[in-house]
């Protein structure tokens, strides 16, 4: 039936690669974007990783991971009011160059050099070179991305904004985002250079991590304009957040999909109405309505799947273009195993709907009236 399936659709070779182009182009469309979804969920649960145990407090109403909050020395007092703490590490960003929908070129961080394993991470070591020491100023450690970007090594300048920073150490590549895209500087040194008396984020880490949840609750509950989020409220909004994602690119995908649908629909109709004769001997010779249906459902669905393969080879395609565009590099397209067979499980459905009309009608037909038409 297959081989029959496939001989049918190639008689009208032309028709038929339209047909599959409408499917391959929806499918394609969401795949494409839909990786950028996958991409974000990818970056956002490695960022996790770095707030594991931790309580991250920003200012209420921040805006997205609290850039735009101000914090200061006094909300720094309310936190070490609270029992239970053992360390309180505040941040400050610089941003260079805001791209729109893109993000900024590169993420300064601004962080106190003895508390730098909370930011990093305690395992993680050294490509080239060292990290800032206690007390040094003027010095500057950089991702592996960043360093990679724009070729720079240990002994190197890095310039933050007017202010020359000597380059003494690049991170190992952690596949953390939030690091390999980032600068680390003096936390009082990224002070003096941006002029600034507050900061965006204050990581609070408790004494025992059991007592997390209630320690974030008694840093609200002591100050209006604070959040304290732990993990496990982090995981759930940016959850939130991509599965809006998702649902908003998927919808986008679906419509150019849905259009190819209907193409195969309205292909399967003309091939029907030329193969009625065809058809008529079929069942004069013993072919049942269900063999005529599972036959023109196998053609719809021979096309359709075409298209589908197609389409996730050029949503691959499209998701480096697609990344580049909206990710600026920061946000890298991934194509996940799940997200191709969705892609694939939905063109073959848009196959068998939009074929099973037609199919049928052909089932239906009367074999004699068939064999009587021109």
């Amino acid at each position: 039936m297959l081989d029959l399936a496939y001989k049918n659709i190639m008689r009208q070779r032309t028709r038929t690669i339209l047909t599959a182009l409408g499917i391959l182009i929806g499918i394609g469309a969401i795949v494409a974007l839909g990786s950028i979804a996958e991409g974000i969920d990818t970056m956002v649960q490695s960022g996790l990783e770095l707030t594991a145990g931790k309580i991250t407090v920003m200012e209420k109403d921040a805006g997205f991971f609290g850039v735009m909050g101000e914090l200061t020395d006094e909300d720094m007092e309310v936190i070490e009011g609270i029992g239970g703490i053992r360390e309180i590490v505040p941040m400050l960003f610089y941003m260079e160059n805001m791209i729109p929908m893109q993000g900024p070129e590169w993420t300064a961080i601004g962080i106190d050099p003895s508390k730098g394993e909370y930011f990093i991470g305690e395992n993680a070591e050294m490509e080239d070179g060292r990290m800032i020491e206690e007390g040094e100023s003027g010095v500057v450690v950089l991702g592996y991305t960043i360093a990679n970007r724009y070729n720079t090594e240990v002994g190197d300048f890095w310039t933050i904004k007017e202010d020359d920073f000597e380059i003494v150490g690049v991170i190992e590549k952690t596949d953390i985002s939030d690091i390999d895209t980032s600068i680390i500087v003096d936390f009082d040194d990224l002070m003096d250079v941006t002029d600034s008396d507050t900061y965006q984020m204050i990581y609070v880490i408790p004494d025992d991590i059991k007592d997390t949840e209630r320690i974030a609750e008694n840093i609200e509950d002591a100050s209006e304009r604070l959040d304290a989020m732990t993990t496990k409220e982090m995981a759930r909004q940016a959850g939130e957040i991509v599965d809006q994602i998702r649902i908003f690119t998927f919808a986008i995908g679906a419509i150019a999909a849905l259009v190819g649908g209907l193409g195969v629909m309205n292909t399967m109709i003309m091939a029907v109405m030329e193969r009625r004769r065809e058809i008529g001997v079929m069942k004069a010779i013993g072919a049942t309505n269900r063999m005529v249906l599972t036959q023109i459902l196998t053609e719809s669905a021979l096309i359709s799947l075409i298209g589908g393969i197609g389409g996730i080879i050029l949503g691959v395609i499209g998701s480096f273009f697609v990344s580049s565009i909206f990710g600026g590099g920061q946000i890298t397209a991934v194509v996940t195993p799940m997200l191709a067979l969705t892609g694939l499980l939905f063109a073959l459905l848009l196959g068998v709907v939009g074929g099973f009309y037609p199919a049928r009608k052909a089932s239906k037909l009367d074999p004699v009236e068939a064999l009587r038409y021109e």
